[in-house]
């Protein structure tokens, strides 16, 4: 099948270095991601938004900007090998498992902020908060609910940061998102499609950062909902999903000698889709108590608006598929709720130098699983440490285990003559990050 994937000319070299390289991670509530930074990774990301210990902080809470007295950039790499299971039964009713089909991805994030004075700081950070990628093998039976399923963005959020006193900072920022989506589904005799598009989306954040005094803070930040627009090449075949009905249909010739006049299904047509995606608004509350000179502990409640997602719908005026009604290439209800995700963690201050942290999450499912986003409860387990290798220059490390709960769920197929099919999905993931900090 021809793909039609093209990116258009308004991505720069930076951000489209970025998007060929973001996250497809199925191993957060909805296709959310979190690696922001590898000190952040180390303690499961708790106390995210309060702590301010990297330029990454901007990630979470631009209010966090004001506890910088000198310019700082931060960049890192995290590495997510997801496991992804789902063991189903073919229409021959014999037991199949589509392996392992959530492909390994690299995340890059980069953060910088520059203090003006001791009340303003600004700064700037290109991260990926949404993303999603499965990839099911020719071999998976039902091709229809499988296939690729691929949604990246970049979020370039330019902010501004004021300390109003002692106590209470507060921070804003615009966010530019620019986002990639594919998709491709085979109906079997019915058709099949390809679909691929970009967006530029347009959204906003603010924060604030209570410090009651040196050893304890609290923080809580919200980013909006961003709507996404995506626009490509859809190309269809077949009765199903040929957007122009090129193809002919089968025809019935009545009386004596008639019959069924077999059609031509195989004709292809493309024409310019759009996909409708709105990336869910984010709410969070963060704490970071330091108890003594070695120790401190860290916490974090954080809230996705999941609901604002309903559906993956392609539609054109030119599309007049057999199995959509016209002006809808394709359409795949989603059923989404508000999640939470609960996080605790620990520093330890070793030394000048050394710092360890580790940490625990809990994920919410957010939405109804299917096969191309098998979502589940998730639980996390992390540990990371920092190497400050001058007064200038310090160095993160962080890892992760990511246990996703056994889900089944059933999701209904063409190739099942539109008869639900039971699905068992399974789900683990390795992170590991490297980051780089430097003062100047």
């Amino acid at each position: 099948m021809t793909r039609n994937l093209k990116v258009t000319s308004y991505l720069s070299s930076a951000i489209a270095l970025a998007l060929a390289t973001a996250s497809s991670s199925v191993l957060a509530a909805g296709f959310q991601v979190g690696e922001h930074s590898a000190t952040g990774l180390g303690r499961a990301n708790a106390g995210e938004g309060a702590i301010a210990d990297t330029a990454l902080v901007l990630t979470k809470n631009p209010a966090a900007m004001t506890m910088f007295d000198k310019i700082t950039v931060s960049s890192q790499l995290a590495f997510i090998a997801p496991d992804v299971d789902t063991d189903y039964e073919d229409m021959g009713g014999n037991a199949q498992t589509e392996s392992d089909y959530a492909p390994d991805q690299f995340v890059p994030s980069f953060a910088a902020i520059m203090p003006i004075n001791d009340k303003v700081a600004v700064g700037f950070a290109m991260f990926s908060n949404y993303g999603t990628g499965t990839e099911a093998s020719d071999e998976f039976t039902y091709s229809d609910v499988g296939g690729t399923t691929s949604v990246i963005t970049i979020d370039s959020s330019f902010n501004i940061a004021y300390k109003v006193n002692d106590l209470l900072s507060i921070g804003a920022g615009y966010d530019l998102v620019v986002g990639q989506a594919e998709m491709t589904r085979d109906a079997g005799p019915a058709g099949s499609f390809d679909m691929g598009g970009n967006s530029i989306g347009h959204g906003w954040n603010v924060g604030t950062l209570f410090t009651f005094n040196e050893n304890n803070r609290l923080a809580l930040t919200y980013r909006s909902a961003v709507d996404m627009s995506f626009e490509g090449d859809f190309t269809g075949e077949g009765l199903a999903f040929d957007p122009i009905k090129d193809s002919t249909p089968p025809t019935f010739v009545p009386g004596p000698g008639g019959g069924v006049i077999p059609g031509d299904p195989e004709l292809t047509s493309t024409v310019t889709g759009t996909v409708d995606i709105t990336l869910p608004a984010i709410a969070e509350l963060s704490g970071f108590h330091k108890l003594n000179d070695t120790f401190a502990v860290h916490y974090s409640a954080m809230w996705t608006q999941w609901s604002a997602l309903e559906e993956l719908k392609a539609t054109s005026s030119d599309c007049a598929g057999a199995l959509n009604p016209a002006g809808t290439c394709f359409e795949k209800p989603l059923h989404y709720s508000d999640s939470m995700r609960y996080a605790v963690g620990t520093t330890m201050y070793v030394s000048e130098s050394v710092t360890l942290r580790a940490g625990y999450a809990y994920d919410q499912q957010a939405g109804d699983a299917i096969v191309a986003m098998p979502d589940t409860d998730r639980h996390q387990v992390s540990a990371g440490m920092s190497y400050a290798a001058s007064e200038t220059m310090s160095f993160d490390f962080g890892a992760a285990y990511i246990l996703g709960e056994e889900i089944d769920f059933k999701e209904e197929s063409a190739l099942a003559g539109f008869q639900d099919v039971a699905f068992t999905s399974t789900a683990t993931a390795i992170i590991v990050s490297a980051q780089m900090n430097m003062v100047f």
